[in-house]
């Protein structure tokens, strides 16, 4: 499984930010230094001031630490959790907490910057901060803002120390360049940030769509293959099973020996109950018309099976009853599911019950599907589990349960996360019983695991 990046994870904008704060760590270093040793034969200030300016500069650079680690942590969850981080900064300016961040520090800025002037150059990653986490319109009063503290104050404590002077034009236009590039230097940053996040959902659409594909293409390669192995069967055992029956029948209308009547009627016999499992066979992986109802195919089903029964002198009356919602909200791999579960406990009460009344119930509930089929027949012996060849008819020894269709139904109910139970006695009935979750989950795998 492939894991998407963040767009703002990528390594261009990890250089932007990491830029930021050695710009900030570097240009507040600056500072501090030129505090001590000033330059011009300007006196440098008195101890105690000077360690005040230290204190507040750790102060500062605790702050600002503290608050970018939460800050990357808080952008890191939610680019994780919701795989879009376009909005991510600007949504960041109506924290509280980050407001109250931002203003924190330039507070302590502005301290430094009325103590000593060599801190005005710190303004410009500020600019920075306030633009990325303000939004634009917003960032840019700001920036305005600092870029006029950034002037103002050195002017003002220089009319201070020396009496009323115009202020430098350097010392405003130094700042001002700073803003300009600042915004401009964020608009690219953002852009860049946009493509990412373009990239990335453009990324996951694709994957998203491959998945898709890949999943309808196995699908269709399955239904491809039952289809062939169903027109295979029908086209070479089917057909021969059938020309065994009608060669055995045409035989035995000949005046033969005992024996070999009795011959004839056991290879007969044998190819009717091979013809019939091919059919039932080619039924089964023949893929169903989606255009038709489940309800529709249902009733078709119990119909065929009461005709058979009939023509073979063993009538039996079926009664199908639905409880719960509507079949038509049913998966594709659930419907098929239902169907087979039907198809086999018809085939059961059919080959062996000798049962005179079936009675079929499909609940379908918001979390669950059910499906139950009751026979009064003769019953048998559950096995503990179900495997090919697992008993006998009680009512005849000879007759032998092949055990392949409740075999196959419990592995194809397990694929759909669902479960197979039956119940019988000797001589009392039986009841089949399937469960199949209705979840999200459960049809994911049905897509995936049905056959």
């Amino acid at each position: 499984m492939t894991t998407a990046v963040s767009p703002g994870h990528s390594p261009v904008l990890r250089i932007l930010r990491i830029g930021l704060h050695v710009m900030f760590a570097l240009l507040l270093l600056l500072g501090l230094v030129r505090t001590f040793l000033p330059a011009n034969g300007v006196p440098a200030p008195p101890i105690h001031h000077r360690l005040f300016i230290v204190f507040l500069v750790v102060v500062l650079a605790l702050v600002y630490v503290l608050g970018t680690s939460r800050e990357y942590r808080r952008y890191r969850q939610d680019s994780g959790a919701t795989g879009d981080v376009s909005a991510t900064p600007a949504a960041a300016a109506t924290n509280t907490l980050v407001w109250g961040w931002l203003i924190v520090i330039t507070a302590l800025w502005l301290t430094l910057l009325f103590l000593s002037p060599a801190f005005v150059w710190v303004a410009f990653p500020l600019m920075f901060l306030y633009l990325a986490l303000a939004g634009k319109v917003s960032g840019v009063v700001v920036v305005v803002l600092l870029w006029v503290a950034a002037w103002v104050v050195p002017w003002w404590d220089t009319v201070r120390a020396t009496g009323p002077q115009s202020p430098d034009i350097a010392t405003i236009l130094g700042p001002g360049i700073g803003a300009v590039l600042a915004v401009l230097v964020s608009a690219a940053y953002r852009h860049l940030l946009g493509q990412a996040t373009h990239h990335q959902r453009v990324a996951a659409a694709l994957r998203a769509a491959q998945t898709d594909l890949a999943i309808t293409e196995h699908r269709a390669g399955q239904l491809e293959e039952r289809e062939r192995l169903a027109r295979e069967i029908h086209d070479t055992l089917a057909q021969g099973f059938s020309s065994i029956v009608l060669l055995a029948r045409a035989a035995g209308q000949h005046e033969l020996p005992a024996p070999t009547h009795r011959a004839l009627e056991t290879i007969e016999e044998t190819a009717v109950a091979n013809l019939s499992e091919a059919r039932e066979l080619v039924r089964h992986l023949s893929t169903a018309d989606p255009h038709v109802s489940l309800g529709t195919e249902l009733e078709r089903l119990t119909a065929r099976y009461e005709t058979e029964l009939a023509v073979r002198n063993q009538p039996l009356q079926t009664s199908l009853r639905w409880e719960g919602d509507s079949p038509a909200t049913l998966s594709e791999p659930v419907r098929a599911a239902v169907l087979r579960t039907v198809q086999v406990g018809l085939g059961n009460v059919a080959a062996h019950a000798r049962a005179r009344h079936a009675v079929i119930t499909i609940g379908i509930w918001p979390n669950e599907l059910t499906v139950d089929i009751f026979d009064d027949g003769v019953g048998f012996d559950v096995p503990h589990t179900f495997r090919p060849g697992f008993t006998q008819a009680p009512h005849n020894p000879q007759d032998q349960h092949t055990g392949y269709g409740l075999y196959g139904l419990e592995q194809r109910l397990t694929a759909l996360k669902g479960s197979l139970t039956v119940e019988s006695t000797p001589g009392e009935g039986t009841v089949l019983a399937a469960r199949i979750p209705l979840t999200s989950q459960s049809n994911r795998s049905a897509q995936e695991a049905t056959p």
